[in-house]
């Protein structure tokens, strides 16, 4: 080995050294991370509703839907109750079906209360194009006023699909 190749490597080695010292010296004299105290976070009040009712519908219709809007369940009746302001309802909703074959068909599961749809009615993915029964879920919910009211689910395809099975739990939350 020639003398500048000895050279360069004992400095290549005193500056590693000298690094790792300085590393390792620092290391215990900072906190690692963001502080440890949240006392000064805010967090919202929790919710103070109680569920005054529950109601399920569920089946394994094997229909045939057509493109569009497509009632799915038979819904529920509720009361919201006088005197409690505004009432929850929350919907969670869960089907299985399949395109038969056809490409980018969207579907969604959409909540209607009163006749009109209540929140977003997204789209929840494509059926299954080749075929086989794909599932789909989502949580749909809405504030109602006292009074009676009548709520149900509505599945939406672009082209038309089948349903084979279908779930919804209907969850009514007062104050």
């Amino acid at each position: 080995m020639s003398k500048m190749t000895k050279l360069a490597f004992c400095v290549t080695l005193t500056m590693l050294l000298v690094g790792a010292y300085f590393v390792v010296s620092a290391a215990g004299s900072h906190q690692a991370g963001p502080p440890r105290d949240i006392s000064g976070l805010y967090l919202p009040p929790p919710v103070s509703e109680m569920t005054s009712s529950t109601f399920y519908t569920t089946g394994s219709p094997y229909a045939v839907l057509v493109a569009g809007f497509n009632t799915e369940d038979s819904g529920v009746k509720f009361t919201c109750k006088s005197g409690s302001g505004t009432c929850s309802l929350v919907v969670n909703s869960f089907a299985t079906s399949s395109g038969g074959g056809v490409a980018s068909d969207d579907r969604a599961l959409c909540l209607i209360v009163d006749g009109s749809i209540a929140g977003a009615c997204a789209y929840n993915g494509y059926d299954a194009s080749d075929g086989s029964y794909s599932a789909i879920s989502s949580i749909n919910v809405a504030s109602v006023t006292s009074g009676v009211h009548t709520a149900y689910m509505s599945f939406y395809t672009t082209y038309g699909t089948t349903m084979f099975t279908y779930t919804n739990v209907y969850s009514i939350y007062k104050p």
